[in-house]
């Protein structure tokens, strides 16, 4: 085989190819905002034609947003109209929810999917939908305070609870947002709460169902303020586990309530027994005048402003025996003692300081030992 030199191997014309620069392959970029249209019209293809609505689906609704968002942009009609194939930036067109009413809460505002569509390059730096959840989230707990007479209310999750463990009440996924009714128990986002109550339905400028819902949470909490939908929705996050309570067969039947329930397994208050310490020598001369009264916590918080009431006389008065009611309703004991000693109750008359008389009732004409007594024979009654 002949040698090559140097010179030979440079002026060999297949050097030249192996030297020469491999031409870089154009990649075709493809314009985000095609891609985003082009989504609109496969979802066109794929539901017979139809455009996407505002609907529940949150996909169906996110491509209503986007199409209304492009035809209200002159440049995006312009820049896409080359794929529009189905015609659908035409001006003529029908516009999607013409709607341009201002909004009026921060809910109004939140619930307009134009505040998470992306536009531009610009827009994408202020892109706010990874946080859409959380800020609903803190919109609709930020009502939520600490509840007010929650002592009412905490048996009721006592009981709840009880009868979780015990197979009589079950948790289950939640049906539908028709089922959320006063007296019902959910949990969401791993807390359990109670329905108080659920405000006069209407419907709202989307065309759904909705009512403000009075809403008690076992951590002491409470919201007066959360809509139906957004509880609903709430309920169906998936992130949020919601879940809700079955009811007891008899509460459904008519036959018991839960607030009749809890009042099994709990103190409900105390009955109490006062004199009076009035210097009006027409209360004073009375050596056996007692008022018989129920209080649902604290007997010494009850009394306190005596001095100030009507029912006290407008007079302080001394705690003389109390008995912790437990195993039923106080309120029905207090009725039950005060039916008792109807005929020993005494007619009062106290002047306000306006100049009116009040008539305070609950004053008995009765020795200490004689309601004693009669109490104990009542409890001993009711518990038999």
């Amino acid at each position: 085989m002949d040698k090559f030199n140097l010179d030979d191997i440079f002026s060999d014309p297949i050097f030249d190819e192996l030297i020469a620069e491999t031409p870089k392959k154009q990649v075709k970029r493809i314009d985000p905002e095609f891609e985003k249209f082009q989504e609109i019209i496969e979802w066109i293809k794929n539901n017979g034609g139809e455009e996407p609505k505002k609907s529940r689906d949150m996909t169906e609704r996110k491509l209503f947003s986007r199409l209304k968002g492009y035809r209200e942009r002159p440049e995006m009609i312009q820049k896409l109209a080359k794929i529009d194939e189905f015609n659908l930036l035409n001006i003529q067109n029908t516009i999607l929810d013409e709607s341009k009413e201002n909004p009026k809460s921060l809910d109004d505002i939140l619930n307009d999917n134009k505040l998470f569509e992306k536009k531009d390059k610009v827009d994408s730096l202020l892109d706010l939908s990874r946080y859409k959840r959380t800020i609903n989230a803190a919109d609709k707990y930020s009502t939520r305070k600490r509840a007010s007479h929650f002592e009412r209310y905490e048996p009721l999750f006592k009981l709840v609870q009880k009868e979780i463990a015990n197979g009589t009440r079950k948790i289950i996924p939640v049906d539908t947002e028709k089922n959320i009714k006063p007296g019902k128990f959910y949990i969401d986002n791993g807390i359990l709460l109670y329905v108080l109550s659920v405000g006069k339905y209407y419907e709202d400028k989307h065309g759904y169902r909705n009512a403000k819902l009075h809403l008690i949470y076992e951590n002491g909490t409470e919201n007066k303020e959360i809509l139906l939908r957004s509880f609903a929705s709430n309920l169906f996050d998936k992130n949020r586990h919601g879940r809700m309570v079955t009811e007891v067969m008899s509460d459904v039947m008519g036959e018991t309530t839960v607030e009749e329930r809890t009042d099994e397994f709990v103190t409900t208050g105390y009955i109490y027994v006062v004199r009076s310490l009035s210097s009006n020598p027409e209360i004073s001369k009375y050596k056996n005048l007692y008022k018989i009264g129920f209080a649902g916590r604290s007997i010494e918080k009850r009394i306190a402003n005596a001095e100030n009431e009507a029912t006290y006389l407008y007079a302080p008065v001394k705690i003389v025996a109390t008995w912790k009611v437990q195993n039923f309703s106080g309120r029905k004991l207090e009725k039950a003692i005060h039916h008792r000693f109807e005929d020993k109750q005494v007619q009062i008359s106290v002047p306000t300081a306006n100049g009116k008389i009040e008539n305070p009732k609950e004053w008995y004409l009765i020795s200490l030992d004689e309601i004693e007594s009669s109490i104990n024979d009542i409890v001993v009654k009711l518990n038999s």
